[in-house]
């Protein structure tokens, strides 16, 4: 270990030695390198140098129509959905509307075996007939009809006022000692019997009578029964609130009413027995499902914080996978007065007309809701915006020197221009006014009192009218853009 220490110190001197040795030329050949020479400067005055202004384009805030709007989704439902079922046990003799099939109210859509109820009809009608006639009627009478005038009734009646001028003379008579007393109590008795013979004709009159109107009900019921043989669509009332009436729009075009064709139909979206199958009334059987579809509800759930600004009546914009590129128009028909307290939204109801059936119940939808228009919002092109920091900004020109100006962003605008292309346009709040221009060009050199050189821009910026700055006076109407505050 020792010997290898002295022999790395002996190399360390004899390289510290050449080095020194060529440093002062003491090695033949070697030169030593030749000192980098003064640098020589003019002997003319100093002159400050100013910074060379910095070239942008700019474009005038623009004053614009904008849509506030809340997205939303859910799911389409029909107008009315309704499950058919029977009234009677019976087996299916017919089957007269299938799925995709259109059915007005009162059309036939099922029938059922109609022989036993038919039948049952019969016996009961005969059973009516043979109560009319223990009464001598050949009708059943209405409720002003009096027992009175039965003929059992009026016979009682008579045979009680003979009773009763009988006694009447006897009675006279036998004041007189003309009639023996036997014979007084005999016409006394038999003008009682007389009168309860005619309390007991009423009184079976009433009974039959009631029997009448007991069997003319187990007819009409029977009568129903076999008119529940045919399963016929019931009838429905589209209940449109005032609010969906014909209204004016903020550009004057009448919004027509949401509302269905005056023939309401239905469509079979279901159908869940064949000909042939016993159906029963209780428990009760599935026949079809019904759905009114040419008017469907939208119901969908809107965060809390919109609750103040949401009412009917509101125009709603629909999209839907099956109909790419397309909007559908409806309105907002109801609005729930409570807040889910799970999710903290609250559930609207738009009716979307649906005449052409093109959309499904069952289909999802994405719905955009017009709460209200802004129309002298402040827009400016989206490439003028400069973030940095987490600070957004944007940068006017004001005597050739670049200003910043702090904004909060809104909502986005496409605006189409020449030859299709479309720009970007950017609402902004905050100490800015119309007309006054923003950088658009140039602004990643540029800091808040900056020298600045305006250039023109190029010739398609020049002609492009999405960024020519209107009139303030006269605010451009934008396409519809979402709500991002």
């Amino acid at each position: 270990m020792l010997r290898w220490m002295k022999t790395v110190g002996l190399l360390a001197i004899v390289g510290g030695g050449v080095v020194a040795a060529a440093y002062y030329g003491l090695i033949p050949g070697w030169k030593r390198p030749a000192e980098p020479a003064a640098a020589t400067h003019p002997t003319a005055p100093h002159t400050a140098r100013h910074p060379e202004a910095i070239a942008v384009t700019v474009t005038a805030a623009v004053p614009r129509t904008v849509e506030r709007r809340v997205r939303t989704v859910g799911t389409l439902h029909g107008f009315e959905e309704i499950e058919i079922s029977p009234q009677v046990d019976g087996t299916v003799h017919q089957v007269a509307r299938d799925v995709g099939d259109l059915v007005s109210p009162g059309e036939l859509l099922l029938e059922i075996d109609a022989t036993d109820f038919q039948l049952a009809v019969q016996e009961n009608a005969r059973a009516l007939e043979l109560e009319l006639a223990r009464l001598g009627l050949n009708k059943v009478p209405d409720a002003l009809f009096s027992p009175e005038t039965l003929p059992s009734v009026e016979r009682a009646r008579l045979v009680e006022r003979n009773a009763a001028d009988t006694f009447d003379r006897y009675k006279a008579l036998t004041a007189r000692g003309v009639m023996t007393k036997d014979d007084y109590e005999k016409a006394e008795l038999n003008l009682q019997t007389a009168r309860l013979d005619t309390k007991q004709r009423l009184l079976e009159a009433e009974q039959t009578l009631a029997t009448v109107r007991h069997r003319q009900a187990v007819l009409d019921t029977a009568g129903k029964r076999l008119r529940d043989t045919r399963i016929l669509a019931p009838a429905v009332t589209l209940r449109t609130p005032p609010v969906l009436e014909p209204a004016a729009d903020s550009a004057g075009r009448v919004v027509p009413a949401v509302d269905a064709d005056p023939a309401l139909a239905y469509t079979v979206a279901e159908r869940f027995v064949s000909e042939g199958e016993i159906v029963r009334a209780a428990p009760p059987s599935k026949l079809f499902r019904l759905v009114v579809d040419s008017v469907l509800k939208l119901k969908a759930a809107v965060p809390e914080r919109y609750a103040s600004q949401l009412r009917p009546g509101q125009e709603v914009d629909l999209a839907v996978e099956s109909l790419p590129g397309r909007t559908i128009g409806g309105r907002v028909a109801r609005v729930n007065p409570t807040v889910d307290t799970a999710n903290r939204t609250f559930e609207v109801e738009v009716w979307v007309p649906n005449r052409e059936r093109l959309l499904k119940s069952g289909s999802f939808a994405t719905a955009s809701i017009l709460l209200n228009a802004d129309a002298g919002a402040v827009t400016v092109p989206e490439e003028a915006i400069v973030r940095y920091a987490g600070v957004t900004k944007i940068f006017t020109v004001v005597d050739d020197r670049a200003v910043v100006v702090p904004v909060e962003l809104g909502s986005r605008l496409d605006i189409a221009g020449p030859a299709g292309v479309v720009h970007r346009w950017v609402e902004v709040s905050g100490p800015l006014a119309v007309g006054v221009p923003v950088v658009t060009t140039g602004h990643s050199q540029l800091s808040d009192g900056s020298s600045v050189r305006v250039r023109e821009a190029s010739r398609n910026m020049a002609t492009d009218p999405a960024t020519e700055p209107p009139a303030a006076e006269q605010p451009d109407h934008a396409p519809a853009a979402e709500d991002t505050r």
